[in-house]
């Protein structure tokens, strides 16, 4: 009886263990840093490296020509009023980005939530999501698109123990009011638009 529960106490532990490493790993690379290396930026060369099929277990480079920047500079420049303007051009940007991309990586048939298993190329989940958002989100920011906030790193909620799956979103921050924003595209169908919202209620709501 002992050893049972001395076994199932090691088996516990483990699982513990292979999830305190999973999450550490998924918060080293939560960083703009660590995220700004897949953004590639040259006077004639833009592109985003697109995460896709579960855990960005696939990557496929997203080339951004002339008619992409302009599209990309129209879409933000409706926003450029205030920061509330700046917010929902973000969605837009985003649904721009998420259709655009789904022609090379082949995700136009991507569904909202986890619903699939990993391994599926045209699904994304919400690590594909966050990366992908802030990814865009640096590229805006680079090309001086982003006019009233910042990318800031991404971040998760749910750990299993308060009973909520794992989760992470992109975040952007009002340069005025110091106020992070949520951009989580996870609960949207490829190319519908994000919700948006403070930070802090995002860590209260929850589909997770």
């Amino acid at each position: 009886m002992r050893r049972t529960l001395a076994n199932a106490a090691i088996a516990t532990a483990t699982v513990l263990l292979a999830g305190v490493l999973t999450a550490s790993h998924a918060f080293a690379q939560a960083s703009v840093r660590a995220q700004s290396q897949f953004v590639r930026v040259s006077e004639t060369y833009k592109a985003v490296t697109f995460c896709h099929g579960f855990g960005c277990h696939f990557e496929t480079d997203i080339l951004f020509r002339e008619a992409q920047m302009q599209r990309l500079r129209e879409i933000m420049a409706v926003g450029s009023a205030s920061p509330a303007h700046e917010r929902e051009a973000i969605k837009q940007a985003v649904v721009f980005f998420e259709v655009f991309a789904a022609k090379t990586a082949g995700t136009a048939t991507d569904i909202a939530g986890n619903y699939t298993t990993g391994g599926d190329r045209s699904q994304l989940d919400c690590v594909d999501e966050a990366r992908n958002t802030t990814r865009l989100l640096i590229l805006l920011e680079r090309k001086g698109l982003l006019k009233h906030h910042t990318v800031a790193r991404i971040e998760g909620r749910g750990n299993f123990l308060d009973t909520r799956y794992p989760h992470n979103t992109a975040v952007v921050r009002d340069k005025k009011t110091g106020v992070k924003w949520s951009v989580d595209s996870w609960m949207r169908h490829n190319g519908h638009v994000p919700e948006v919202m403070t930070l802090k209620r995002w860590f209260k709501e929850g589909y997770s």
